[in-house]
């Protein structure tokens, strides 16, 4: 049957899903830093005081903004990590590292919600963060929630946001940037509800 390795896929993701957020290190230790900054926003400002000192590229007037707000900030839950997305975040350091491409979108024109659906259903609002040229994890989150450059500042939203409950990240080179960094967040996750419609949807003789 011609969805079987779509079935066969699921069952591999399901039976691995433990295993998954805890496959690397490094990609762990961004979602950790999102959480530090999530859970302790007044202390993370200091953080940041001290990391915009190795980052040049960083202007004093961005930092100072980005440090206000961690101070009036009140401490949210951590994120928790699901695999599925976990995944979905990996498949876009994959396709787009090796090409040097930016953006949201993958070289299909598919947007990150299409992609997390191929790994599972979303629930509620859902949302992705990319960095370039990062490879430390600290470095990715201190410039994605300084955001400067960034109209509204939609990185630092998205660490920040309530309606956000759940993550994934992954990392990865990049052929134009040196590094990356994906994190796909989402309010619920259900793992491999999009892999059972794919599969469904390619029934033998469906072309």
């Amino acid at each position: 049957m011609r969805h079987a390795p779509f079935l066969l896929l699921l069952c591999l993701l399901l039976c691995l899903a433990p295993l998954i957020c805890r496959a690397s290190n490094e990609d762990g230790a961004v979602l950790d830093e999102i959480n530090l900054a999530r859970t302790h926003p007044r202390e993370y400002a200091a953080i940041i005081e001290a990391r915009s000192q190795a980052l040049p590229g960083l202007d004093a007037r961005s930092v100072a903004e980005a440090e206000a707000f961690l101070n009036r900030q009140p401490p949210l839950e951590p994120l928790q990590c699901v695999p599925g997305l976990v995944m979905s975040a990996r498949a876009q350091v994959i396709e787009q590292g090796p090409t040097g491409q930016i953006g949201h979108r993958g070289a299909g024109g598919d947007s990150p919600w299409a992609r997390m659906a191929k790994w599972g259903q979303t629930t509620g609002a859902a949302g992705e963060n990319i960095s370039y040229g990062y490879e430390d994890a600290r470095c990715v989150v201190v410039t994605l929630i300084v955001d400067q450059g960034v109209p509204g500042r939609g990185h630092r939203k998205n660490i920040f946001s309530r309606n956000f409950r759940v993550a994934g990240a992954a990392r990865g080179p990049h052929a134009r940037y040196g590094a990356m960094c994906v994190i796909d967040f989402a309010g619920g996750f259900v793992e491999g509800a999009g892999k059972v419609a794919m599969a469904e949807a390619w029934r033998p003789g469906a072309e």
